[in-house]
């Protein structure tokens, strides 16, 4: 009987161990060729984000040279002067535009041509005697799709460049005057040489499937094959439309890179197989090392059972019942053994973890109310800073009363906010309006007629609890980053409360410049201004206090089309009645 129960241990034995030294050869080389895939997506996001910086500063050049050529005085002058009765001063005048536009061209050999479009249609140009092919050469799709925006590039398209036809992309850009608001627009054409692009992707089109470029309108730019598979085409572009900067599939990979200027994007195609070719040799390798580990553990195991069936049973069920949650759970062995100093050590475990699992979880909740309470620290600050600079303002004004006005405006918002408890996390939204409102009042006083608040909102909801100190940001946004920067005369916020849906739903909406015009106004400075940065605070705080006491049940949402922005929080009715 003794030897049968040998035999069967020796046989599990070195099941166990063969079955060990094949999975841990598998393990193995899985890992490996994890290791191999993420340092080829490394290395390919290197190589992605080198091509980016040569494109962007392609980009810069381009942009640079555009405004250095709109900005000349000399040029302007030449091109806006009204026209001279005498056929031979236009002709000189005209050259002399020529001959200063032939330096751009000649400090970046990339641009082709320089192209400079009148309101009434006049064209100027480093080249002489194209009056007549320009005419024809702006009534082509690519010129006219641009003709209502600022700026942009337009796809690959044909232009006629000393005797023959060269492919080019061209930046458009939409200018008046150096301070002239009133006249129609003229238009500056940049002609980019298309090879530039192919030089740039040069050494990238080996380490790709297939690489391409897109303008921000989405339209194709550049791609280092014409033909491939379509399955392929469409996993780019729904890459690409998804704005995801990774997406990979059993067979490819996919890497996008939108770190340019314009919205360039480009997207690089990876192949599993072709990547993965280095690493199938190894695969071999590791079969013969795993035959010559089981080959060995079977030539040299020898069985040495000792009985701890017993002992070890008890200790596997103690061990499964500590599993399952049971920490009151203890074993007793007394085999005299190392078995037996094992049991203590586990009982010991078991008390020590329920003694950690106690702390950790009171640890938790101080770490929780710490969080809270520095969370709700950060919304203070930033407009204490403006209504102080507003009342500096109105007392060197000698505007006593509104200073007066403005102080205990503030004074009752510094009341409403300074609480502790649970009155620190929720408040009723009558609170929340009144604050808002003396908000509004400090903002009116900084901003006479510019800033019109109105309500919509139901009686019966003012007794309802919402997060404290939410409705007050969304509002300061609305004002500081939508209505003030706008060309608006009145700006209008509507801050609304209704239920729908089984939720409870807090809205603020203002009809000044959306997110969008914000974004483009900090690219086109390269900085953004201190307001945008207390903004960043005020919505991430205001999510993450949504997450911590309401859970994924509640959303902050941002809608914003052209003008205006409206700002939603949808809190669950369950939590707020």
């Amino acid at each position: 009987m003794r030897m049968k129960i040998r035999t069967k241990i020796i046989a599990s034995t070195v099941l166990v161990v063969s079955l060990s030294l094949v999975l841990s050869g598998f393990f193995i080389y899985d890992y490996s060729k994890d290791i191999v895939r993420e340092q080829s997506i490394k290395d390919s996001r290197t190589k992605l984000a080198q091509v980016s910086f040569q494109l962007k500063k392609i980009q810069e050049q381009v942009m640079k040279t555009a405004e250095y050529i709109i900005s000349d005085d000399e040029i302007t002058s030449l091109i806006y002067e009204p026209p001279s009765s005498d056929i031979e001063e236009n002709y000189f005048r005209k050259y002399a535009t020529q001959e200063k536009l032939k330096r751009f061209t000649a400090i970046n050999n990339f641009i082709l041509n320089v192209l400079i479009v009148r309101p009434d249609g006049e064209t100027y140009s480093n080249f002489s005697g194209y009056e007549d092919y320009f005419k024809e050469y702006l009534k082509q799709e690519w010129f006219e799709k641009r003709k209502e925006l600022r700026n942009g590039y337009s796809e690959p398209h044909p232009f006629f460049f000393l005797s023959g036809n060269r492919q080019v992309f061209s930046y458009v850009l939409k200018f008046r005057p150096i301070g002239d608001n009133g006249s129609p627009y003229s238009y500056l054409v940049l002609d980019i040489a298309y090879s530039e692009l192919g030089n740039v992707f040069l050494q990238s089109s080996q380490d790709f499937e297939q690489v391409e470029l897109y303008t921000g309108s989405g339209e194709l730019l550049f791609a280092t094959r014409n033909v491939q598979a379509q399955s392929d085409a469409t996993f780019m572009a729904d890459t690409l439309a998804s704005g995801q900067s990774y997406r990979e599939d059993a067979s490819r990979i996919v890497l996008a890179d939108d770190s340019m200027n314009q919205g360039w994007k480009q997207a690089a195609l990876l192949s599993k197989p072709r990547l993965f070719e280095k690493i199938n040799r190894i695969f071999y390798f590791y079969i013969i090392i795993i035959l010559c580990g089981i080959f060995f553990t079977l030539v040299v195991m020898l069985p040495i059972i000792v009985n701890l069936t017993k002992p070890l049973s008890r200790l596997t069920h103690a061990m499964k019942r500590v599993a399952v949650g049971d920490l009151a759970t203890s074993v007793t062995i007394r085999s005299g053994d190392e078995l037996q100093i094992l049991g203590s050590g586990f009982n010991r475990m078991v008390h020590d973890l329920r003694n950690l699992i106690e702390t950790s979880v009171q640890s938790e909740k101080m770490k929780r109310k710490m969080q809270i309470d520095l969370l709700m620290t950060q919304i203070n600050p930033h407009f204490v800073y403006n209504t102080l600079n507003t009342v500096i303002y109105l007392t060197h004004a000698n505007r006593n009363s509104q200073a007066v006005e403005v102080t205990q405006a503030l004074i009752g918002i510094l009341q409403d906010t300074i609480k502790t408890g649970e009155g620190a996390v929720r408040a009723p939204l009558a609170d929340e309006k009144r604050i808002v409102d003396k908000f509004v009042l400090i903002q009116q006083t900084r901003y006479p007629g510019r800033i019109r608040l109105t309500w919509e909102l139901d009686e019966a909801l003012l007794d309802m609890p919402v997060p404290r100190m939410a409705l007050q940001p969304l509002v300061e946004n609305a004002i500081v980053h939508g209505i003030v920067p706008s060309d608006i005369m009145e700006g209008d916020i509507v801050a609304r409360a209704y239920k729908a849906d089984g939720q409870l739903y807090l809205e603020v909406e203002d009809n000044g410049q959306g997110i969008e015009a914000t974004k483009s106004r900090i690219s086109a400075s390269g900085t953004s201004a201190e307001p945008e940065r207390t903004r960043g605070i005020g919505l991430s705080n205001i999510r993450e206090r949504l997450q911590t006491h309401f859970g994924a049940a509640a959303r902050l949402e941002i809608e914003s089309e052209g003008r205006g922005t409206l700002v939603r929080i949808r809190l669950p009715l369950t939590e707020t009645e």
